[in-house]
């Protein structure tokens, strides 16, 4: 018999051996596309060399395995109790940014943005790291507030608050797609753990609001929108609609099958960042309609074994961790989403990697410890039916 909170044994026999291939597989195929992404023109031998190539993504991805395994060590019960610690940690690191940013302005701007705290050789960004921060500090609340998840002033207003300082340190930055990614989950996960509809309506309309008018009160995020409508536009492929563009012109190269490994040329200067916020785009080109589809599957295949884990871990009255596996769910389904979708010309132009795949540390490190703890639960789920049966 297990102890209550004792972390049980953790072997192949009581992992989901689907969910951890279908896992690698996306972090192999990161492994590929990241290199393909930077391969060098063939005249250029001095820039061939299999590393720089990489750009580091090798580390980064053993950092992330390294991460998501110690986190399958790390009982949900701990997590509960480290859930506010863990979120006000989150805040203070985006208050690091925006003091960064205050102090040395113009000097550290990269890309329009101050996002990352240099750490040596390493750089990281808080933004990723607040997404299952902020996951597990929702699903900790809900816990403690049950009861009051139907009323506005002691049910939403309270986190409200707290979510609204994490929205303005983030547009500070400024970083929208984190902004929309953690406000969604967030949202989500009060759903999930019974908020009123008079009162999620409202909520999803409030943030709803917020992002028209900071479309509208900042041209160069209105200038993108209107280039969304037509990328390929004479007067706007080379400004606004630049990066939509060479995404559509990589998927028409594509095809149905891709022009095949490491032979797109939208990455040689026609698609900007082919290896983080463009790699569907250049998945599309050298892989094809058939090879991205089977990516998607396989993001699909993830998101519902995350809602199983979740509705199997709340039959056993264990909420908090089944709000958890299915808020990992909805973030991983959400991100995926909205970078596929600005990807091909969907949704307007916003930088989000593609989780598993994309180069980044700070990313891959966030979803490696999402899908850490997804196993952990999924492990307790299977213990908690094996001490049932014993």
């Amino acid at each position: 018999m297990l102890a209550i909170g004792a972390p049980p044994p953790i072997s192949i026999a009581h992992v989901d051996r689907a969910l951890m291939s279908v896992f690698i597989g996306l972090l192999l195929v990161g492994l590929v596309m990241v290199y393909s992404a930077n391969l060098p023109l063939p005249s250029n031998n001095t820039e061939s060399v299999f590393w720089r190539g990489m750009r580091g993504h090798p580390i980064h991805l053993l950092i992330g395995l390294v991460t998501m395994f110690l986190m399958t060590r790390v009982p949900t019960t701990i997590l509960h109790s480290l859930s506010t610690p863990l979120f006000f940690l989150g805040i203070a690191l985006l208050l690091v940014v925006a003091g960064m940013k205050i102090a040395f302005g113009p000097a550290i701007i990269k890309d329009g943005a101050v996002r990352a705290i240099p750490l040596g050789f390493f750089t990281l960004q808080p933004a990723e790291l607040m997404k299952l921060f902020s996951l597990l500090f929702a699903a900790a609340y809900v816990i403690r507030r049950q009861d009051r998840m139907r009323t506005f002033g002691r049910g939403l207003m309270p986190i409200g608050l707290l979510m609204s300082l994490v929205m303005l340190l983030l547009l500070y930055q400024p970083d929208l797609g984190s902004t929309m990614v953690i406000m969604l989950i967030t949202a989500a996960i009060l759903f999930l753990g019974g908020m009123s509809l008079r009162v999620f309506i409202p909520l999803l309309l409030a943030l709803g609001a917020v992002f028209v008018l900071m479309v509208v009160f900042t041209p160069w995020r209105l200038d993108r929108l209107v280039s969304y409508l037509t990328p390929c536009d004479p007067g706007l492929v080379q400004t606004t609609g630049f990066q939509l563009c060479g995404a559509l012109i990589a998927f028409g190269n594509g095809g149905v099958l891709g022009s095949g490994l490491g032979t797109g040329v939208a990455k040689m200067g026609h698609l900007p960042l082919p290896h983080t916020d463009f790699i569907f785009a250049m998945m599309g080109e050298e892989i094809g309609f058939v090879g991205v589809t089977l990516v998607i599957l396989a993001f699909a295949f993830i998101v519902r074994r995350s809602i199983e884990i979740g509705r199997t871990a709340m039959s056993q009255e264990r909420l908090f961790a089944g709000l958890v596996a299915q808020g990992i769910g909805v973030w991983i389904g959400l991100q995926t989403l909205i970078h596929a979708g600005v990807n091909t010309g969907l949704l307007p132009t916003k930088g989000l990697t593609l989780p598993f795949i994309s180069h980044g540390g700070s990313s891959m490190l966030a979803v490696c410890m999402a899908m850490g703890v997804l196993i952990r639960i999924d492990i307790e789920n299977r213990a908690v039916v094996r001490r049932g049966t014993l």
